[in-house]
Order: C-alpha cells, then structure tokens, then sequence
C-alpha cells in the first residue's frame, strides 16, 4: 500500500504543477495477483461503481479508482477527457505494472480516450502486457443519427488487447463493428460482448428499470465474469 502511494506521489509530482493537491483517486488494497485500475467517465464515480471496486478487492482484486475529471477540475464533459494529459495516464500504468501484478484497465465512456493514448505512448511490451476492457467506449470525433460515426486516432495500439463491453440498449450499438474495426486497424487485438436489457449508465441513471437496479448492485459480478469469459492473462 505504502508503494502504491509513492508512486501515485510521483505521478502527481510529475504532472501539472498548478495543482495543489492529489489526483482524486481511491486504492482498495488486495493480496490477489491482479490490479484493476478502474477509470471513471467524464460524469465521475457513481457510489455503485465504488461499491464493486470494494468488494472486488474484498474478494482478492487490488483496484484503483480514479475520476481523471475531477483530477483535473475539468466540466464534466465528455469532450473534457480529451484534455488529459496522455504522458500522466501513461506515467500511472507503468506504475500499475511496477506492482508486479497482472494489470486490467477498466474505462467507461469517453476515458477511453486517455486511457488508449496512454497505451499507445508505451513501448510494444508494456502494451502487451496490459488487457484493457472497454465499457460503451466513446472514440466518436462525429456521431449523427442515421450516419456513419467518425473515429479518434489514438495512436499505435500493435499488442494491446481491448475488450469492448456494450450495452444492447445504447444508440451506440449499430456502430459496435465500426468501432471495432477501427481498434484494429490501428493494431489492437479486439473482442466484445453485448450486455443484454441494459443501457449506458445504467448504475446511474434517474428512472432505471428493475434489472438495472440489480445488476447495478452486483457490478463486481459482470466485471469478473466478463474478465474470466475473456480470458486476458
């Protein structure tokens, strides 16, 4: 725990020099051989989200929350995310990896943004050696209805592994193959899952329905067992 700080002080040391104190940021410390670094959206950590980072440490898997908005006092736009400095997310999965640990992002929204750019600016060994799984990621430059979405260019991706977790009820899901081919042409190894009755922000949402309520209280569920289904080693 004592090192995991150290290095999360290095990281903000390195970074902006305006800011005056830590990145927001929670460790849940586990003795398990993975470390999930769980990156909010641009809308924050909802409490259902802090909730299973909780009890996937509780159960052996060491997670950091981190809600790079707030790190940086930027609105809570999607658009905010692209402002994140790639060189201070990169700086944190080599620390991530310093840990020893087998090292599994989790992005939701537009941190996809960061968080990929942030891969691209590793070496091909530290790319292939991160499995970074993808909620309804939001790479779009131009998103119309009824038309082809425009993608990000995020960089060299050659031997990262991304898994793209996609809701069935999101508006996004007609463009899931584009995106996809997108990541791969830039070198990433794809796959996804469809997450059936459920919509984008579902552990967050004012009027959610039923199955939403209860599968917003056993997130720690879906991520494990989509990690396992996977198999991302």
């Amino acid at each position: 725990m004592r090192l995991i700080r150290l290095l999360l002080l290095s990281l903000w040391m390195c970074s902006c020099a305006v800011r005056t104190e830590m990145p927001d940021h929670r460790i849940f410390p586990a003795e398990g051989a993975t470390l999930l670094l769980w990156v909010a959206s641009e809308r924050g950590l909802a409490e259902p989200e802090v909730h299973a980072a909780q009890q996937l440490a509780a159960q052996g898997m060491e997670t950091w929350s981190l809600d790079l908005v707030g790190a940086y006092f930027l609105p809570q736009l999607a658009s905010s995310m692209d402002a994140v400095p790639q060189q201070d997310v990169a700086r944190l999965l080599r620390a991530a990896q310093a840990s020893g640990k087998r090292v599994v992002v989790y992005a939701v929204a537009r941190a996809a943004v960061p968080v990929l750019r942030a891969a691209a600016a590793l070496d091909p060994a530290g790319r292939q050696g991160l499995c970074v799984m993808l909620m309804y990621p939001n790479l779009y430059t131009v998103a119309e209805p009824l038309t082809e979405p425009d993608f990000l260019l995020v960089g060299d991706l050659a031997g990262l592994r991304v898994h793209v977790l996609q809701p069935r009820r999101s508006a996004a899901t007609p463009w899931l193959p584009g995106l996809l081919d997108h990541l791969a042409k830039q070198g990433a190894t794809t796959s996804h899952v469809i997450l059936e009755n459920l919509r984008e922000g579902w552990w967050a949402r004012e009027t959610p329905t039923e199955f939403e309520l209860a599968e917003s209280r056993r997130m720690d569920v879906m991520l494990r067992r989509e990690l396992d289904n996977w198999g991302c080693k």
